[in-house]
């Protein structure tokens, strides 16, 4: 026999009332006035105990009544034979999710980590599964499943990884929807069936998450926004912190070229809301400028400006200074190193005649600190440099007369070795010498229009990169300028018109020349006497669009950060790291992807002659968002908080489900509850009679006295 409450047991003290009552004598009932005792005031009798018990029949049922009914609280029943064993309870399958991003170089923090992982298995019961992963940018499983018996075993398995934070980013949604996908597809391929053929979840593995990380905010959660998280799985997150401390990082924007003696360089410095300190520096490494010192109260961001000097001009690193956390303290940009752009001017106009196009290309040509320009001017002039195929191979060749067959002959080599062509079609004697670049089949003869007349650009492709520039809603007018002289020609269907004009005749037009050679074609003259376009403001950035992208010397990519794919630049076959190591690249490798900041190269190892092209790779800034996320964030998410039970406490949980089920099967409560009713309508019977007998002895005895 056994009770689901033996608390109200103690309602069997109760038993004593009725004892006790049957003990106290009571004021007798009978009474005789005596007219001499009406002045007198009445005094009741002592309650006194009696030597003896009268009455034990009620007595014993009204005791009867009391213990049924203390009984039926307790809510007895019988155990049956169904027995709980211990070791068939199921335990539980514990995926421990290590953060090894780059926000836990802090101080102490990878230890602290260790720590609690040891704790996790120390913590775990002896029938409990227990696998490690880690996670940063991607989730990867270091160690499977492993029962805590053999616990010993899964941390000596741990530690001969040496596992240690890496420089990538922290990810930590997409971590818990993997995982909690890999923990459910785990628990559908157990074979634990009932005989109906469903899953019996009572004795399926309890799942569990065991996130140990420094929950930073920067750690992307965007995963958990489009995932409905599994009820059956619990997570608990052990967290790790540095107790105090100060963090901030550093950011190079875009920068200022207007001075072509210097480059000042804007940096965006943010302070954590955590930190206890605001005063901070930042130089260049090996400058011999002093470094500049600022403030920057926590919580918030700054941006500075910074000078390079002489000393530092081939510096790639920026170092930041005063913080307490040094692993996001520094940035990689690409040294602003100097380049010097060939360009050939095929033309008889004097370089100083404001009515000539050579007069505003020259001064489109604008120099800084990074780049200059070798201008050389070839003319008919007898004194002039001659275009052969001895002189030095431009990058970028502008046309505005008629060339010799033997320039057409130099101009189709230079093609050919990739040099970028510009005509400027200002005069229809240059149509027949320069067909075979400008693909004009036919022109319209124009004689008999009027000197007022004028066309404008009406169609724009600024999809080409030539244009791409001028795509924004700021920069894409170009209604104000105006052609009074076009030659509205008919091109071959190899080319492509980059722009009209508004009579719908093309204007600027773009083709290939040997598969490898841009050759850029301008349908009218930019001099003032035939068109405004050298007088607009779109003149100089269009020109200084098409010599970027006519020099051989590859583009600066922007900063990439670690763990991003890069793609793989043609005609270039090795990738060097930070550390000097040459990564060879095949035909397939479209893309790399750095695991450390530092500044990287691609080579070719074929052609000297083709430049280096390097790329800046540096920490997430996410990464150094270091202030602690809330964990109701994640709750907010749909993410169960929690811990399963225990082995010991999923054992007392099971026993006292089958009590309660034993019980409500049984209810013996109800039986008794009855029995006690029972015996308390006999009781009151039995009283009842009682009374009425001693009350007619009384009256006979009344009556003999008063006879």
């Amino acid at each position: 026999m056994s009770a689901l409450a033996w608390l109200f047991g103690l309602g069997f003290l109760a038993l004593a009332g009725p004892l006790l009552f049957h003990l106290i004598r009571r004021t007798p009932k009978g009474e005789v006035a005596f007219s001499s005792l009406m002045f007198l005031r009445p005094t009741p009798p002592r309650l006194t105990r009696r030597s003896r018990l009268d009455n034990l029949l009620l007595l014993l049922l009204r005791m009867a009544a009391v213990a049924l009914i203390a009984a039926a609280f307790m809510r007895p029943f019988f155990n049956s034979n169904v027995k709980l064993d211990f070791e068939d309870l199921p335990g539980r399958k514990t995926a421990v999710l290590l953060d090894t991003s780059a926000s836990m170089k802090r101080v102490d923090l990878w230890a602290q980590a260790t720590g609690k992982l040891e704790q996790v298995l120390d913590e775990a019961d002896n029938n409990d599964e227990i696998a490690v992963f880690t996670f940063d940018k991607k989730l990867q499983k270091l160690v499977d499943y492993t029962k805590k018996s053999e616990s010993s075993g899964l941390l000596q398995a741990f530690n001969e990884l040496k596992v240690e934070p890496n420089w990538n980013a922290s990810d930590l949604g997409d971590a818990l929807v993997d995982v909690a996908n890999r923990l459910l597809e785990s628990d559908d391929n157990r074979d634990d069936f009932d005989e109906d053929g469903n899953r019996n979840r009572d004795t399926a593995s309890k799942l569990q998450v065991v996130v140990i990380s420094d929950m930073q905010t920067g750690s992307s959660t965007a995963a958990l926004q489009s995932f409905r998280w599994p009820e059956q799985i619990k997570v608990q997150f052990a967290s790790v912190n540095t107790g105090s401390g100060t963090n901030a990082t550093l950011e190079l924007l875009l920068a200022d070229e207007s001075d072509p003696q210097q480059i000042r360089e804007n940096v965006l410095v943010r302070n954590s809301k955590e930190s206890e300190s605001d005063q901070f520096s930042v130089s260049w490494e090996d400058s011999s400028l002093p470094p500049i010192p600022f403030l920057v109260p926590a919580g918030s961001s700054k941006i500075l400006r910074i000078t390079r000097d002489a000393a530092s001009q081939s510096a790639s690193k920026l170092i930041l200074s005063g913080d307490d956390a040094d692993y996001d303290n520094q940035h990689f940009a690409i040294p602003p190193l100097k380049q010097s752009v060939a360009i050939g001017y095929v033309g008889d106009e004097s370089p100083d005649d404001p009515e000539g196009m050579h007069y505003y290309f020259k001064r489109s040509l604008v120099e800084s600190a990074v780049t200059s320009f070798d201008l050389k001017q070839f003319s008919t002039a007898g004194n002039s440099e001659k275009l052969d195929a001895s002189m030095e191979t431009p990058e970028f060749l502008v046309v505005t007369r008629p060339v010799s067959q033997d320039e057409q002959t130099t101009i189709d080599g230079l093609l050919e070795s990739g040099t970028t062509l510009l005509i400027a079609l200002g005069d229809r004697s240059m149509l027949d010498s320069t067909r075979a670049w400008t693909a004009v089949t036919d022109t319209v003869d124009e004689a008999d229009e009027s000197s007022d007349s004028y066309a404008m650009l009406g169609n724009i492709d600024f999809s080409h990169p030539a244009f791409e520039p001028f795509s924004g809603p700021r920069f894409n007018d170009f209604t104000q300028i105006r052609f009074w002289e076009t030659l509205k020609p008919t091109l071959s269907d190899n080319v492509q018109v980059l722009a009209r004009f508004d009579d719908d005749s093309p204007a600027i037009w773009h083709q290939l020349a040997h598969n490898k050679s841009n050759i850029y074609v301008f349908g009218f003259g930019w001099q003032p006497a035939k068109s405004q376009l050298a007088l607009s403001s779109k003149f100089l950035p269009l020109m200084m669009r098409m010599i970027e992208l006519a020099t051989r010397t590859v583009p600066v990519p922007s900063s990439s950060t670690v763990g991003d794919s890069i793609e793989v630049p043609k005609g270039y076959d090795q990738f060097v790291t930070t550390g000097g190591d040459v990564e060879v690249l095949d035909e397939e490798t479209a893309t790399v992807s750095p695991n450390a900041p530092g500044i990287y190269s691609f080579v070719n190892s074929s052609d000297a002659e083709l430049a280096d092209l390097q790329v800046a790779v540096n920490v997430n800034p996410l990464e150094s968002q270091t202030d602690t996320m809330p964990v109701d964030q994640l709750s907010a998410l749909g993410v169960v908080l929690g811990t399963h039970n225990t082995s010991e406490e999923e054992f007392e949980h099971q026993r006292r489900l089958l009590d309660f089920e034993l019980e409500n099967r049984q209810k013996l409560w109800k039986w008794l509850v009855l029995g006690a009713i029972v015996l308390i309508i006999s009781e009151s019977f039995i009283a009842g009679r009682a009374d009425r007998t001693n009350r007619s002895q009384e009256n006979s005895e009344q009556g003999i006295a008063n006879g």
